[in-house]
């Protein structure tokens, strides 16, 4: 299914119950397009680092032979029954091999320098690292949209779904009206006809506003409100400026963070599992929303 453009949106509602409808467009075109391609003006981003912790890719390559042993081993180079060409096979054969084990010694290294950081995080938000593994690090992507009441969003692993998670992201914000914001949807299963989804939205209206949506079978069922200013001394309003939003789903309970700073923590049972995406609501005029350092760990 091709991914639609952000779509103006008739009529005038009430912006808390608008944003989770935008979002509810937006993260169900998504879903249809079962890889979670962006638009071809994001083609042009970084190509997406999916982690996966290789806990024994170094090992196994320390440990491997130069040449695999087997049942039938070719000759070796030196023996007096060996050919010029058997020579060069199992020349060729150990090349082959020695780069295999140098392209996984550096995706070995390549992980665990990315996943390092994350996992010093996790103990912030009460999360034991060693109970599960980073499921993905999303490249940074922005979101720049315009008009009335628009919207636009990103994921490159829409078909990680999960349960349990915590999902973290630096978001840089502009916008013209403070009602606008950048955010996360999650536990979305993307029916097209009748959504069912959490989204956690920040926006600079009143210094730092933040709100926690339930949508269930397409509608709206709860908007919880919370405020970053006054809670988090670290949190910042004007245009141009960087917050970390975090997110931890541990079962019914959602825990809300802003630079690390708890500001809200919800309870809801309806939705048990499903994936996350990136968000950016526009209420008017324009809206960049930049999202870098994104990922998500889950439990194992």
């Amino acid at each position: 299914m091709t991914r639609p453009q952000a779509t103006q949106i008739t009529g005038r509602r009430q912006w808390r119950r608008l944003a989770a409808l935008i979002a509810l467009l937006g993260v169900a075109a998504l879903a249809c397009d079962a890889g979670g391609g962006l638009t071809s003006d994001r083609d042009a981003t970084v190509e997406a680092l999916s982690i996966s912790v290789v806990q024994t890719a170094t090992a196994a390559a320390v440990g491997a032979s130069p040449v695999p042993a087997t049942a039938t081993r070719e000759p070796q180079p030196g023996d007096p029954t060996a050919t010029p060409d058997s020579n060069q096979s199992v020349l060729d054969q150990a090349a082959t091999e020695a780069a295999k084990q140098a392209e996984e010694l550096a995706h070995a290294a390549a992980t665990a320098t990315a996943v390092a950081p994350i996992l010093a995080e996790l103990p912030r938000y009460g999360v034991d690292p060693a109970a599960g593994t980073v499921k993905w690090i999303h490249p940074p992507v922005s979101l720049d949209i315009e008009g009335f009441e628009t919207y636009d969003y990103a994921n490159r692993f829409v078909a990680t779904v999960v349960t349990d998670f915590v999902v973290s992201a630096d978001i840089t914000w502009n916008t013209l009206y403070g009602e606008s914001g950048c955010g996360l949807v999650l536990r979305s299963d993307g029916n097209t006809d009748a959504l069912n989804q959490y989204l956690v939205i920040i926006t600079r209206a009143a210094n730092g506003y933040a709100g926690f949506t339930v949508m269930r079978n397409g509608e709206v069922t709860s908007v919880d409100d919370m405020y970053a200013r006054g809670i988090d001394p670290a949190f910042q309003s004007a245009n141009d400026t960087t917050n970390r939003l975090t997110v931890k789903a541990e079962g019914t309970v959602f825990t809300i963070y802003t630079n690390g700073t708890q500001i809200g923590q919800f309870s809801d049972d309806q939705l048990d599992r499903g994936f996350v995406a990136l968000v950016a609501l526009n209420r008017s005029g324009n809206t960049h929303c930049a999202f870098d350092n994104a990922w998500m760990w889950a439990p194992n």
